[in-house]
């Protein structure tokens, strides 16, 4: 590293358009353009050999020729030509006055032009526009025999979510349509679609709110839609880079219309959990589980589960195989209270950093 960085000096001296410099501790000095100054580093960007970045615990100077946008640890900003030693930090401002401070009050300096960028970039995370930072999944499975047995079935499902510092929102859509000509009654087997939304938003550390939307047609419970709105508050038990663990507790109002022509509206608690973890770089596990008792009419409660695993096979492109699970109590005569669906297929990722 030493004998690059001294060709580096060699060859960008003579260039009298590279003026700043950089003096190491052991004596070697870099002269180019310094795009940036921080805690951990300098960035010098050098005639012949490019960017450079040095390690900020070896360097003994910085000076610029060339005005920088410097912050202090206070907030402040300043803009002027830039001189660090070994205890002190001067600005020499546009007027040719100086201002000194301790060398370790200085947080950052940097080019305009990359001043400028971190702005925006510091605005976009503290205030994101609504179209930034998305990730997901969309994922389509398609199962079918033809000879003895003659079935298809169809399974699709979409993900999104938008995770800030503060708040989160999730969709998600899932559906499966199955269809059987092997024996009579032919015709559809399975046929059903769900799909909800969600927002949360943080307060009082591990404390947040949130507020969600459910939807649910299944034709072979004779539901032609369930619709449930509620809200509550919930506690992250446990969250770092690679998973998290989140409760809840809220309420909800759940209105249900079946092709029968009855229609039942009732309120429901509503205790929930959902954790998350990456294992692996390509491997990620995910469950969440909500139980509502039903406040309207007593000892009857739905149950939702869904579970499964990602496989990453490239940056676009994942195996999905997941686990769903819903249980109502009270369904209507003749309909079974469980309904588990186990699918598998191919999703298509994106992700906004």
């Amino acid at each position: 590293m030493r004998s690059i960085l001294c060709v580096a000096a060699v060859l960008a001296l003579p260039a009298g358009l590279w003026a700043d410099r950089v003096t190491l501790k052991n004596g070697d000095r870099i002269s180019g353009e310094i795009l940036l100054v921080d805690a951990t580093a300098v960035v010098v960007k050098t005639e012949f050999l490019g960017e450079v970045k040095i390690n900020r615990a070896g360097v003994a100077a910085i000076e610029t020729d060339r005005p920088l946008s410097v912050t202090l640890k206070t907030g402040e900003r300043l803009e002027g030509e830039l001189a660090v030693e070994e205890s002190a930090a001067r600005v020499r401002k546009p007027d040719r006055t100086e201002m000194s401070v301790p060398a370790e009050t200085l947080e950052a300096a940097r080019t305009r032009e990359l001043q400028a960028a971190w702005e925006r970039e510091q605005r976009r995370r503290t205030n994101p526009p609504l179209l930034d930072f998305w990730a997901g999944s969309i994922s389509l499975g398609l199962a079918t025999a033809r000879g003895n047995a003659r079935t298809t079935t169809l399974t699709s499902g979409a993900t999104a979510q938008r995770a800030t510092g503060f708040d989160k929102i999730g969709l998600r859509y899932s559906q499966i349509y199955s269809t059987q000509s092997t024996r009579a009654p032919f015709g559809v087997t399975a046929n059903r679609v769900s799909g909800g939304a969600r927002y949360d938003r943080d307060f009082g550390g591990r404390l947040f709110t949130y507020g969600s939307s459910q939807f649910d047609f299944d034709e072979f419970q004779d539901l032609d839609l369930r619709s449930v709105l509620g809200g509550g508050l919930g506690y992250h038990a446990y969250k770092s880079d690679r998973s998290f663990l989140n409760v809840d507790v809220g309420g909800a109002w759940n209105r249900e219309k079946f092709s029968t022509g009855l229609v039942r509206n009732s309120g429901e608690l509503v205790v929930g959990e959902e954790s998350r973890h990456q294992l692996t770089q390509s491997l990620r596990i995910f469950q969440s589980l909500t139980v509502n008792p039903n406040l309207s009419e007593s000892g009857q409660y739905r149950l939702a589960f869904d579970g499964g695993l990602v496989i990453q096979l490239n940056r676009f492109l994942s195996l999905n195989i997941t686990l769903a699970d819903r249980y109502l109590s009270n369904p209507l005569p003749g309909n079974r209270k469980n309904d588990v669906l186990l699918s598998t297929g191919v999703s298509f990722t994106f992700e906004q950093k």
